[in-house]
């Protein structure tokens, strides 16, 4: 019996420490304030250097309903798109509360990096009209920690949900 419990035990433990973090996690905090940092000041403000700054150098974003980008062409549409007339139009993003999970990455027992997942929905301001819900969609961001610092090398962006 006693080695029955001894292996449920290591089963338990070794499949906890390949899961989800917990919400208060030193990691999981800092995925959260690595998010918050690109959108909540990068996105929402339009401060590409918060997206300079954070993206790797090989960074790649999938769009389910608008192609792959790599750095260049995803920092290009930002300046000219999202961000090229923020008079005339402006977007925001929300990440739903609660949504979000962070799994680490191992190379043997170092970490190396965190995968994201959550929800978010964005709003978006045309011409100076009231702000409105747009869409919703999920995500996932592979962040990578490069020479000690947090880097999204990839980031997904599907299921958009459009608002009425």
């Amino acid at each position: 019996m006693k080695k029955l419990f001894a292996l449920l035990f290591i089963i338990i433990a070794s499949y906890s420490s390949f899961g989800q973090v917990s919400q208060e996690s030193e990691l999981y905090k800092t995925i959260l304030s690595k998010d918050s940092l690109l959108f909540n000041i990068g996105f929402n403000t339009c401060d590409i250097k918060q997206f300079e700054k954070l993206l790797s150098t090989d960074f790649e974003f999938f769009h389910d309903t608008d192609s792959i980008s790599n750095k260049t062409v995803f920092l290009r549409n930002l300046r000219k798109g999202l961000c090229g007339s923020p008079a005339t139009y402006q977007s925001r993003r929300e990440l739903v509360s609660g949504s979000t999970e962070v799994y680490p990455l191992y190379k043997g027992k170092k970490l190396y990096g965190a995968i994201q997942n959550g929800v978010h929905k964005f709003y978006e301001n045309i011409g100076g009209r009231p702000e409105r819900f747009a869409s919703a969609a999920k995500f996932t961001h592979v962040w990578l920690l490069v020479k000690g610092e947090w880097k999204l090398a990839r980031s997904l962006s599907f299921d958009h949900q459009v608002g009425n």
